[in-house]
């Protein structure tokens, strides 16, 4: 994915990166065309098959459940990269306690 803002800085890489191959290789999405304010149906090319398999590879891959709403609140690439590194500093934080 490219241009990055500085909200970036505070996404984890490892979020990043698999997300980026997920959609490289999970969706075969050409991720030249990718950025954080890239809207996942209108412009990702997002549709129902690709949600599900999309979730079912970040849990396989991050260990980050979503649920519907969460989901459903994610309009951008960034929104659901913002979500999923939510998920995880929570799960991390829990894991400490």
């Amino acid at each position: 994915m490219r241009a990055r803002s500085p909200k970036d800085s505070r996404m984890p890489d490892a979020v990043r990166t698999v997300l980026e191959e997920i959609f490289r290789d999970d969706l075969q999405i050409d991720l030249s065309k990718v950025t954080r304010d890239s809207h996942l149906i209108d412009e990702v090319g997002l549709d129902s098959v690709a949600f599900a398999v999309g979730m079912v590879a970040i849990e396989d891959k991050l260990g980050v459940v979503l649920n519907e709403e969460e989901l459903l609140g994610c309009n951008t690439v960034g929104d659901l990269e913002d979500v999923l590194a939510e998920k995880m500093r929570s799960g991390s934080d829990q894991a400490r306690q």
